[in-house]
């Protein structure tokens, strides 16, 4: 009887505790940061980007090529566009090429259309694939003044979004893929897209629309408009980065 209340007891400490003695569990083995599953996504999405970015390199499309790759008249033109305006962004493809082509081959309205939904439904495509790649790493690893800068992007959400767009400078199709690392929501990613493509989109299909009818008048409009856009989008970032987080601008690099 003393004998099994012996077995009964196990020692902690110096409280006895009644019950069968604990196993202590094995602790899983240690991974460096560069060989956790997050990494290998991230790594994954990096060679994507950089393989698509060599390829829009190597292929270069134009205008001119693009255009001669679809007939306007086929009733299932319109169609196509959008599903190869959608493909060519998420391989990098500048929108503004495409917004130019649409303009070249359906006018400046519905050209401007069928690139902006086909752009759009891009945009989404990337951003689902940074998202899925990208998102784990980027929430376990951002610090400092970039983690704060991530937060105020996605605190201002759809109008972070708007401004990226309409800045000449910024990467359209990178950018569509790094938004998906960030915790920028889907719907004001989507919505921000649409607002800040829509501008420019019209812009360079007005652009496209007067090269093709040898319109002097409107190629001056529409470059005058395309040169406004590229300013406003430009002073518009300026004016959110100053009104970023005071502790933010506190922090070292």
């Amino acid at each position: 009887m003393q004998l099994e209340t012996l077995e009964r007891e196990t020692v902690v400490g110096h409280v006895v505790v009644d019950g069968p003695p604990t196993v202590a569990q094995p602790r899983p083995p240690y991974r460096p940061w560069y060989r956790t599953r997050a990494a290998y996504r991230f790594g994954a999405l990096t060679m994507l980007l950089a393989t698509l970015f060599v390829i829009m390199v190597v292929v270069h499309p134009t205008r001119q090529s693009l255009a001669g790759a679809l007939d306007p008249q086929n009733v299932f033109a319109p169609l196509v566009a959008v599903g190869a305006a959608a493909v060519l962004t998420t391989a990098l493809a500048p929108r503004t090429v495409l917004a130019g082509v649409g303009g070249l081959l359906f006018g400046w309205g519905p050209g401007a259309g069928y690139i902006l939904a086909g752009v759009t439904l891009g945009a989404i495509v990337a951003y689902s694939v940074g998202h899925f790649l990208g998102r784990e790493f980027m929430a376990r690893h951002l610090r400092g003044r970039l983690l704060h800068f991530e937060r105020a992007v996605a605190n201002r959400g759809i109008l972070a979004v708007t401004v990226s767009r309409m800045v000449p400078v910024a990467p359209f199709g990178i950018s569509n893929y790094i938004f998906g690392t960030t915790s920028v929501r889907f719907l004001p990613f989507v919505a921000g897209t649409l607002l800040g493509a829509l501008p420019a989109t019209l812009a360079y299909a007005a652009l496209g629309s007067a090269t093709a009818h040898h319109n002097a008048t409107g190629m001056t409009i529409s470059a005058a408009l395309v040169a406004t856009l590229g300013v406003g989008g430009s002073i518009g970032t300026f004016l959110i980065w100053r009104r970023r987080p005071r502790r933010m601008r506190a922090l070292p690099a």
